[in-house]
């Protein structure tokens, strides 16, 4: 695998001052480094969907352009109208950045840097068959919940947003029925960073029982 490394203390210098000056005016004064760094950052989201690509082979031919969000907030609708993410951000899936299929997510940022992966709070009616496959195959379900490399990487499933109840229409079956979401995610200090391609190829190597598990339920219908 080729891989392209990050100028990690020029991305978190950036990002940082970001933080601190939110605005145009300093935006397009520094626009100079920010497109270095974005550029640094699509040739090293390059080398990660490589990596990926070996245990999982569906996003080979993902382009790394087409996977970076954009720096710019939609701030329509947001009480905070400051105008720029401070972070960088980018998603792999076969589907596109935007996908409802399984996806791996990255984000650097001045306050939080992650890798996670899955599937964010899907569209009812894509809920309503994973939670389908959840009650007809309960001992599936169960496993994926106490799968020793899911804990062990990321401390097992996301449980932000669970229900304190079995769904309307679904009996008691698998504690998974009450997953709204289906993730998995691991912090990393940027600042302290090692090799951080090897780092998030191996984090989406870990996920793979998840995606596997979603494309499964996500094909699933009915008999």
């Amino acid at each position: 695998m080729r891989r392209f490394s990050l100028n990690l203390p020029a991305l978190y210098a950036f990002l940082t001052e970001l933080k601190f000056n939110n605005s145009k005016d300093w935006f397009d004064a520094n626009r100079g480094r920010y497109q270095a760094l974005r550029q640094e950052f699509i040739a090293f989201m390059g080398g990660v969907i490589q990596g990926v690509a070996r245990t999982d082979p569906s996003v080979a031919d993902v382009r790394a352009q087409d996977t970076l969000f954009r720096i710019n907030r939609d701030v329509r609708f947001a009480h905070d109208k400051s105008p720029y993410k401070t972070t960088f951000s980018a998603a792999i899936s076969p589907g596109g950045r935007h996908s409802t299929l399984p996806t791996y997510y990255l984000q650097l940022g001045a306050d939080e840097s992650l890798v996670a992966g899955g599937v964010y709070r899907p569209q009812a009616a894509d809920l309503r068959i994973i939670r389908d496959y959840i009650q007809r195959y309960p001992a599936s379900a169960d496993a994926l919940l106490t799968y020793k490399a899911l804990a062990e990487s990321f401390g097992g499933l996301g449980q932000s947003g669970m229900l304190k109840r079995f769904p309307r229409g679904y009996g008691e079956g698998s504690g998974l029925l009450k997953f709204r979401s289906f993730t998995v995610s691991a912090a990393t200090d940027l600042a302290e960073a090692g090799d951080l391609s090897a780092f998030v190829v191996q984090k989406c190597a870990d996920m793979q029982p998840l995606h596997a598990w979603l494309r499964e339920a996500l094909a699933y219908r009915k008999p």
